[in-house]
């Protein structure tokens, strides 16, 4: 029988947010002029930002571990596994068309990459979720919807910043937007291999 989870996307759901967050905290560090709450995630890798290569290197393996979460992680259902699988190969996008320069605007690679990213992943948990009396709550109809109606206020709040930069806070929603879809899935990866960890649990094929 199947599995809720496997262990490479337990580790990897533990890792995507901690290398995330965790490297943009780092690069900040190494980068005391940046302002994490005007300048956005991006200008940190941009060709002028001295912090460039490092987060080049964050934004790859972030996408390697949501691949990794998306290939072993079988209790998610099957279009849900598939938004995420894509949603993976945006970080290499963003990776590989980064900002010329941190005043510079994006290039078209870029601004797809990203909005490929932000859509996939606050919308993957409504077409991931069960059915069935024994699901794990994390993967029920209710849950998976509110955390996508969640994820996307906070993403349409992201553009609405973006799209009147004299608000003057788009890092910080940008980053409000970004953790959120990257700790929610960590949170799926944790309940359903604490779940299949229980007998009474049913495994993904008995809950279609």
């Amino acid at each position: 029988m199947k599995p809720w989870v496997r262990l490479p996307a337990l580790i990897a759901g533990i890792a995507a947010p901690l290398i995330s967050i965790g490297g943009q905290i780092g690069a900040m560090f190494t980068w005391p002029a940046y302002n994490p709450y005007v300048q956005t995630i991006s200008e940190m890798a941009a060709g002028d930002a001295p912090t460039q290569v490092f987060m080049e290197i964050v934004f790859c393996l972030c996408g390697i571990a949501t691949l990794i979460v998306a290939m072993y992680t079988p209790g998610i259902a099957k279009l849900g596994r598939a938004l995420i699988f894509i949603s993976g190969f945006s970080f290499f996008g963003v990776a590989y068309f980064p900002l010329e320069t941190m005043a510079g605007a994006s290039s078209l690679g870029h601004k797809l990459s990203a909005m490929v990213g932000f859509i996939l992943l606050a919308a993957w948990p409504l077409v991931g979720w069960r059915r069935g009396a024994n699901v794990p709550w994390v993967l029920r109809p209710i849950p998976s919807i509110a955390a996508t109606v969640v994820m996307a206020i906070f993403c349409f709040w992201f553009l609405a910043v973006w799209a009147n930069p004299a608000l003057g806070y788009v890092g910080t929603m940008e980053r409000a937007a970004a953790w959120l879809e990257g700790i929610w899935p960590l949170i799926v990866v944790i309940v359903l291999w604490r779940a299949q960890r229980t007998p009474a649990v049913a495994t993904p094929a008995s809950s279609i």
